[in-house]
């Protein structure tokens, strides 16, 4: 009878599907990325080059894209996470050990990230005969060089795989620990200001780091240096965003003067993670494509200025110019995919408390205004934070580029807009899963 008991409070239900599915989907469109990324990689990697310069740019694309790749993950797994709360912390009211709730919430998230682990497989194995158009070094990409060894597909599955088991543990403290708070809902996250001091002394270490970098460090410190840049400043956008959120909403709350605005300003601050975690893809994009921009431009600065490049160096510029362009649509890629997961998973989370607005008299359009408010709040945040944060990191760069090729930085301010745009565009599509949920109330509760 306790087993049957433990079934019924585990087991999906036709309430789950969008909840099991949509972290599926996630994992499937990391795994591919994952599998496409390393396959361009290796291609580099294997590149005779007496300056080390190819195995730079291979490092250098895995390290851009391992923050938003191990962000969307984990916002998959906590996904997935959210709808057995409730059921995981009844289990421990009527008995369950902690050792047995933990074990079924991780075997449960490691299905979820396998299965589309699985299917990212396929959708890597239909896409990689792309890789072989690509011209590195002069010379046409040979078919079989985009195939990875098969000896690399279990060991990157379970790196994703990880990603997820990663995040269901950090999810699941609050269960074990305290299932009473969790049924309650009485433990309201906290933003500390400290937040914003790592974040200032991991970006002010960044630009020491930056300037201190010479051709003497050699390829492999010139690497270190890179990656170590990347992840600390993207480290620090995800730390001292919550808090930045926050501060906005703050005032947002002071001078709201409707519903809709009242509510989106509340909701923020009910959760900053929580809606940081809806724009960080943007937030990583935009700290991407500024770098990007200069450095296109002053490519094509050095391109045009003559005699200054050799046949061998002007091939090289072409090759920086494939891997900045193949960063840029993959990090678009994976915001699309972010946004429309996520908005997708704040209309559940949220189900019912716009379901009790609904019941007091509100409108689906006041609804849908507050979310657009309290999302565009903190987009702007995330936007114009990153793309200021990243203009600073390469400013000198970017004077050239300003002065010389001022086209790359329009296309640059262009990139930003149309992440905007795209986060908008996905909230506009979860507006019908909306008006399902208010339509069908008792099962939302």
């Amino acid at each position: 009878m306790k087993w049957r008991a433990l079934w019924l409070l585990v087991r999906p239900t036709r309430s789950d599907f969008s909840t099991t599915l949509l972290p599926i989907i996630t994992f499937a469109v990391i795994g591919m990325v994952v599998f496409f990324v390393t396959a361009l990689a290796r291609i580099f990697w294997v590149v005779q080059d007496s300056t080390d310069g190819y195995k730079i740019l291979a490092v250098a694309l895995l390290a851009v894209l391992l923050v938003p790749i191990a962000s969307l993950g984990s916002s998959a797994a906590q996904l997935s996470a959210r709808r057995r709360d409730e059921r995981l912390a009844t289990l421990r009211l009527i008995g369950a050990s902690a050792r047995w709730v933990r074990s079924t919430a991780l075997i449960e998230a490691s299905m979820l990230a396998a299965a589309g682990v699985v299917i990212g497989i396929l959708g890597y194995w239909l896409i990689a005969p792309l890789l072989s158009l690509l011209v590195v070094a002069g010379v046409q990409v040979p078919l079989g060089a985009v195939w990875l060894p098969l000896v690399w597909i279990p060991f990157l599955g379970f790196a994703v795989v990880s990603v997820a088991i990663i995040s269901a543990v950090s999810g699941l403290r609050q269960v074990v620990i305290s299932p009473l708070g969790v049924r309650a809902r009485v433990d309201a996250p906290r933003i500390h200001w400290v937040r914003l001091l790592i974040s200032v002394a991991l970006v002010i270490a960044a630009i020491i780091l930056l300037q201190s970098v010479s051709v003497s460090w050699g390829a492999i410190g010139i690497t270190a240096a890179i990656v170590g840049v990347l992840l600390a400043v993207m480290v620090a956008q995800n730390v001292a965003g919550p808090f930045v959120v926050r501060l906005v909403a703050r005032r947002k709350l002071g001078v709201a003067t409707t519903a809709a605005e009242l509510i989106a300003a509340r909701g923020i601050l009910e959760s900053p993670k929580s809606i940081w975690r809806q724009v960080s893809g943007v937030a990583l994009t935009s700290f991407i494509v500024v770098p990007v921009g200069a450095v296109l431009g002053y490519l094509n600065f050095i391109e045009t200025s003559v005699g200054i490049l050799t046949a061998q160096q002007i091939l090289f510029f072409g090759d920086i110019r494939t891997i900045i362009l193949a960063v840029v649509f993959l990090s678009f890629v994976l915001v699309v995919c972010s946004v429309v997961i996520i908005q997708s998973a704040a209309v559940l989370e949220r189900r019912d408390l716009y379901v009790s607005l609904s019941r007091i008299g509100m409108k689906v359009d006041v609804i849908h205004a507050s979310r657009r408010i309290s999302l565009m709040l903190a987009l702007k945040v995330a936007s114009i934070g990153s793309a200021i944060l990243a203009s600073t990191l390469v400013s000198p760069v970017l004077a050239v580029v300003a002065f010389n090729s001022p086209l790359f930085i329009l296309a640059t301010i262009l990139c930003i807009v149309t992440g905007v745009w795209l986060v908008r565009l996905s909230l506009l599509s979860t507006r019908p899963l909306l008006r399902s949920i208010l339509a069908n109330p008792d099962r939302a509760l």
